[in-house]
């Protein structure tokens, strides 16, 4: 056998460098923070040392107040700063509600005191408005002040679990941080959430440590009838786990414990009853960590709009797509005159239950499972229709506006989570011929740079 042998004097393997460190990252200086940008932070500019011109995001500060910061990452075009001392607040500076709002990473914009807060949220109406291509003064007219929930009425949650040395955490994630951090109290969730949390983390407590480190989150759900648990997990629990839980359940009077472990389906655990949530007068059962609007006030006014709407068009035959269990299905089929109804869905268990609880009340609503992304309606499924109703998750629905679009009905209402999809499909509606009739700004996400849009448009 031939040995090959190395070369000595052939050039070694290239060495890996080390990344260079930002000489910026670290940097302080003072600013006057000159604006709030869409996520809620404060827009500044600082000097480098070498004369540059960059911009920073500022947490935690409004217009006109000036602070020292210190660059703590790069940033999209600019870096995240955080503020490490305060040289002069502006006087519309508002003293946070809760305790955690410096640290935790839920709220953007506690400090703002209430008049501020709604125009802020409203100019982020208008401009996704003009965005799709309306002036400014289109957009002043069209967009109505915003409905704002109030403070604890948010009813459903996500709390990260990390269990460890330094103990049990049960909480949110802190600000441009993957810490879990403790929240004892939120000013933004309903009490019997902050509630269950509180008995959770004794709970946890309480529990081997090897089981407790397995749980890595859990979502919760108020109901009308109770909160309805859903544990995400590493593993699935043991024999004396799964009667630890169902004594927890039957202890808080929980609707239904579920636990998830990885991509597997959920389990029920302790199912003491079916959550259920009501709409138009009808009882929907609610599958384990199913979708709700995130407040009942929320909800209320989206379906106050839904329901005007209807008084507007006059519709006979309409469409609910992205239906999910009907919050705004039996509005469309039962608010007024009796309309018949087509509800469409993905999601097998939001289709079961909402056919059940057709069948059970008689509504005039045909219920379809289908996903709109890559099957939308077309021209023939939408020339029966007088009105149709979208309210996709927050990747939009292009599909669906492109069909629109080119054969819609009459009536078009929009209801979207995300103002940047929400602006690119009523461009695309528009560009078919569809004015914006009104726009309805919904914030169940207070505090939060987070919006719900609200759009009745019409084909000229």
């Amino acid at each position: 056998m031939k040995h090959h042998q190395r070369n000595p004097r052939a050039r070694g393997g290239r060495k890996r460098q080390s990344a260079r460190r930002d000489p910026l990252i670290g940097f302080e200086a003072p600013v006057t923070i000159e604006q709030v940008g869409a996520r809620g932070d404060g827009i500044a500019h600082v000097s480098a040392p070498d004369g540059r011109s960059v911009l920073v995001y500022v947490d935690c500060v409004l217009p006109g107040d000036e602070v020292r910061v210190a660059l703590r990452s790069k940033r999209g075009d600019g870096y995240g700063a955080e503020v490490v001392a305060e040289i002069a607040r502006t006087a519309l500076f508002n003293e946070p509600r809760c305790s955690h709002f410096k640290e935790c990473g839920g709220c953007a914009l506690q400090h703002m005191d209430d008049d501020q807060y709604r125009d802020w949220k409203r100019q982020k109406a208008k401009v996704a408005v003009q965005r799709a291509g309306l002036d400014a003064d289109e957009a002043e007219r069209l967009v109505a002040p915003v409905e704002v929930s109030p403070a604890q009425s948010r009813r459903r949650a996500g709390f990260s679990v990390h269990v460890g040395a330094t103990g049990v955490h049960v909480g949110f994630h802190g600000r441009f941080s993957h810490t879990v951090l403790n929240v004892p109290d939120c000013a933004v969730l309903r009490p019997e959430l902050m509630a269950f949390r509180a008995a959770f983390v004794t709970f946890l407590e309480a529990c081997p440590p090897d089981h407790a480190r397995d749980i890595k989150e859990v979502f919760v759900t108020l109901a009308d009838n109770g909160l309805d648990v859903v544990i995400h997990a590493a593993k699935d629990p043991d024999l004396d786990m799964r009667q630890d839980l169902a004594e927890f359940a039957d202890d808080n009077d929980l609707a239904r414990l579920s636990w998830k472990t990885g991509d597997e389906p959920d389990e029920p655990v302790a199912a003491r009853r079916i959550p259920v949530v009501r709409f138009q007068g009808v009882d929907v059962a609610v599958p384990p960590g199913g979708f709700l609007q995130a407040t009942r006030e929320g909800e209320h006014a989206l379906v106050t709009a839904v329901t005007s709407a209807l008084e507007k068009a006059q519709p006979r035959q309409v469409a609910d797509l992205f239906c999910g269990i009907g919050s705004f299905t039996f509005a469309l089929a039962l608010a007024g005159k009796r309309r018949s109804t087509l509800a469409v869905e993905s999601d097998p268990r939001a289709v079961e239950l909402l056919q059940y609880a057709v069948g059970q009340s008689g509504s005039p609503i045909q219920v379809i499972k289908r996903d709109l992304f890559r099957q939308p309606l077309t021209g023939d499924e939408l020339s029966n229709l007088d009105l149709v109703l979208f309210d996709p998750p927050r990747a939009g629905a292009l599909s669906q506006a492109e069909q629109l679009a080119a054969t819609g009905p009459e009536w078009v209402i929009a209801v979207s989570c995300n103002p940047a999809t929400f602006t690119r499909d009523i461009r695309v509606l528009r560009n078919g011929g569809y004015e914006l009739e009104q726009v309805v700004p919904i914030d169940q996400f207070l505090w939060s740079s987070h919006l719900e849009m609200f759009a009745l448009l019409r084909r000229a």
